[in-house]
Formats: structure tokens, C-alpha cells, sequence
């Protein structure tokens, strides 16, 4: 069995049991490889824009043996799609924010079919939730970890419609019901930047005083 990392392993816990998927930046593919050992998916899509990522990816579908299980392509995004393809779970991780919602907005008549999907971003959550759930989706879970020394925050959607408060979708709504240890030290940090930032910033740049001291306000009542 494939030891994965802790991000990768949160990552697989959210992917619904006989899932169809199309890992999108698959990388090495070791969560792909994990998902067909735990038999968690019925059939998985691992395909990258990187030739040579790919070809890493196919050496280690090779070694444990999966070539039947798991299909490479290269190329960008849902590009790859064909018609004939049956998928409802989109996994992407480890990209930025705008490049993830270019990836869906992109092919909105390829979202048709997917229940479910799973995201890991480096950059601008708040930004992400926004767009995403104009896609007709809503957040299911959320779970924050850490791995190697960073904080990573992983979120799940289902098909539905929401509405959510701007709270909610700067802290996420499913971490901010939780409210656990991780969450809080995690918010703890970014207010004290925030305050920092704000210390730092010359009293004549007004606009952006105002907007940090909007950001810093979302804080209370969960660091103090």
C-alpha cells in the first residue's frame, strides 16, 4: 500500500466511495494509485499539462500495477474530456485560485455531470468559494492540515444552492462551525499580520486602511 501525505490523505478521505474521477494535476498520481488500492474509485483519470509530470506519473502506475485501473492523458484541465468519458468527481490541488476557476469556467458544459468536487488551492480561498458556488455548488466539508510545516486547507463540493455570508466564505463555513485548534491558531496568525500590516501602512493610504480594518473586523468573536 502507498503512504501518502498528510495533505494527500485528507484529500482521498473526501473522495465519495465508487467515485468516477479526473484528478487534474495528478503530479506523481500517488493519490490515484491510492485510490484503486483502497478501492474508493470505480474508474480514475489522471492527467497533467506537464509531459514530464506525466511521465512520472505512468512510471508509478506501472510499478504498483494499475495500468488497467487508472487512464493517463496530457493535456489542460477538462480538455481532455470526451463525451464518451464517465466522471462526477473533479480533484484538483496544489494550484492557485484563478487557475482552478479558469479550469471549470472553462468548460461549463463538462460540469453537467459531476456531483463532487474536491480542491486543494494554494491562494485566495475566499475568493475561490465565491466563484465555485456560482457554479451551482455548495460546500460540503472542509478540513484543515498541516504538512511539512504548512497549512494547508482542503474543501469539498457537492451540487446545490446556498447563500453564505462574507464570513463565512473568508473563514469557510464548515471550518468556521468547527472552530477546532488548527482553525483558530491558523486565524489567531493571519490576525496579527493583518493588525501588523495595518500598523505599517502610512495613514494616507485610505483605501487600503479601510479595507484591512474591514478584514481585521471579520475576526472578532473568534481571537478574542
Amino acid at each position: 500500500m502507498i503512504n501518502l501525505s498528510k495533505r494527500l490523505d485528507v484529500i482521498s478521505s473526501l473522495v465519495p466511495i465508487q467515485a468516477n474521477v479526473i484528478d487534474i494535476g495528478c503530479d506523481h498520481a500517488l493519490l490515484d494509485i491510492y485510490l484503486c488500492q483502497k478501492k474508493i474509485c470505480k474508474n480514475i483519470i489522471a492527467t497533467d499539462i506537464n509531459k514530464n509530470a506525466l511521465l512520472n506519473a505512468q512510471d508509478n502506475i506501472k510499478k504498483y500495477k494499475l495500468d488497467r485501473k487508472i487512464e493517463t492523458r496530457l493535456g489542460n484541465g477538462l480538455d481532455i474530456l470526451k463525451d464518451s468519458d464517465i466522471i462526477d468527481t473533479i480533484v484538483i490541488s496544489g494550484m492557485g485560485a484563478h487557475t482552478i476557476v479558469g479550469i471549470l469556467k472553462n468548460n461549463l458544459d463538462k460540469l453537467k455531470n459531476i456531483n463532487t468536487i474536491i480542491i486543494q488551492s494554494n491562494t485566495k480561498l475566499e475568493f475561490l468559494r465565491k466563484e465555485i458556488i456560482k457554479l451551482n455548488y455548495i460546500i460540503d466539508d472542509e478540513v484543515m492540515v498541516v504538512d511539512n510545516k504548512k497549512t494547508y486547507t482542503v474543501i469539498k463540493y457537492i451540487k446545490g444552492k446556498k447563500k453564505y455570508s462574507r464570513k463565512e466564505l473568508y473563514f469557510g463555513p464548515i471550518l468556521l462551525a468547527k472552530k477546532d485548534k488548527l482553525f483558530i491558531s491558523n486565524a489567531k496568525s493571519e490576525y496579527d499580520k493583518l493588525n501588523l500590516l495595518l500598523k505599517l501602512l502610512p495613514k494616507n493610504k485610505i483605501a487600503e486602511r479601510y479595507k484591512i480594518k474591514k478584514e481585521i473586523r471579520l475576526y472578532h468573536g473568534i481571537v478574542d
